[in-house]
């Protein structure tokens, strides 16, 4: 039954399941036909009717899980270093937490790391100048083009910094004035 394992990994039993659990064991189940039934596996049944057992609870204990490593006004402190100045690193924010949990609170406010939207505008005379470069070469055939070097801004990083400038910003913030460059 590898699927249903795959299927329910990870996620908390519910009230009812558990009252379920210790039910059925109560009525003299065997632990192997309640997982059956209850679609979770015995080890988790077993822990199950052991809480029941030892604290008369189905509950989960509060404060259950891992702690939190920053307070709530913590993580407004970060919200609020990335808003003000939106090129701010993770590791500048807080540098004794790892990038990944900076990042994380980050996205649970709604802000990502994006590359910043660079406006060049074109003027009446580029747009001009652009149609003529474009119609005095119309007429070139495949030799001629091949004389011309084609490039681009395609970067290739081997590293793992591109050194590239990133800002912070919300879905929708694309344009807005303190992440344009």
């Amino acid at each position: 039954m590898p699927g249903k394992r795959a299927r329910r990994h990870f996620s908390q039993l519910s009230e009812f399941e558990r009252g379920l659990i210790i039910g059925m064991k109560t009525a003299g189940w065997l632990t192997r036909h309640v997982a059956g039934q209850v679609d979770r596996s015995e080890c988790v049944v077993r822990n199950c009717w052991e809480q029941w057992t030892r604290e008369g609870t189905p509950a989960r204990k509060t404060g259950s899980g891992a702690t939190r490593k920053f307070t709530r006004r913590e993580d407004r402190r970060i919200v609020q270093k990335a808003l003000v100045v939106p090129t701010v690193t993770r590791s500048t924010i807080r540098a004794d937490v790892v990038p990944q949990t900076i990042s994380k609170h980050l996205a649970e406010a709604n802000l990502k790391s994006k590359r910043p939207f660079r406006a060049f505008s074109l003027t009446l005379e580029h747009q001009q100048l652009r149609l003529q470069w474009c119609q005095a070469r119309s007429m070139w055939n495949v030799t001629d083009w091949q004389k011309v070097v084609f490039s681009d801004d395609s970067r290739f990083v081997l590293g793992t910094d591109d050194n590239r400038v990133r800002v912070w910003r919300r879905p929708g913030e694309r344009y807005n004035s303190p992440t344009l460059f």
